[in-house]
């Protein structure tokens, strides 16, 4: 490990110091949150995770054998449940308080989730059987990880205007 820079190349040790100085930011922040300030925040990790996350789905090289398999069926499923979503939504909007309304509703989201699970599960079982020890996933973009960054801050900023969002809503207090 010392003689890294001389024996191998300069990029493997300017890997291998990219990442230390990304751990230690990360080791810096979560020791402030848990060790200073005594907190067990169990959305650090959740962040984390999304950069993650991120990084897989723009880096990774896409896996052409499990498209073929399944990736139709995966987008068909997807927007299934986006339609379900929204027809859900639009009859809590236009239907008037009723037994009726909520009858409707709760055949809406039934059916639809029962559709969406019809697609789907064979989807998810057709890409999972393609080599599953090195890919059984739809892979990435193929782009390179730098731009994982940027991606990976849209994803926490989703997921934090979710959480605020819902939080925002209760107004218990």
């Amino acid at each position: 490990m010392i003689f890294t820079g001389v024996t191998e190349s300069r990029n493997t040790s300017l890997g291998i110091i990219n990442y230390c100085l990304i751990f230690s930011i990360l080791s810096l922040g979560v020791n402030l949150q848990w060790g200073y300030a005594g907190l067990f925040n169990v959305g650090v990790m959740g962040f984390v995770a999304l950069g993650g996350l991120a990084a897989v789905l723009v880096s990774h090289a896409p896996v052409g054998d499990a498209w073929k398999a399944g990736g139709l069926g995966l987008i068909v499923s997807l927007l299934m449940g986006i339609a379900t979503i929204v027809l859900a939504a639009q009859v809590m909007k236009r239907k008037p308080h009723s037994r009726t309304r909520t009858m409707v509703l709760l055949m809406v989201l039934v059916g639809g989730f029962m559709l969406f699970r019809a697609i789907f599960d064979p989807s998810v079982l057709a890409i999972e059987k393609m080599n599953p020890a090195s890919a059984g996933f739809l892979g990435g973009l193929g782009l390179p990880i730098i731009l994982s960054w940027p991606i990976g801050g849209l994803l926490a900023a989703g997921a934090a205007w979710v959480i605020g969002k819902t939080a925002l809503g209760l107004r218990s207090d």
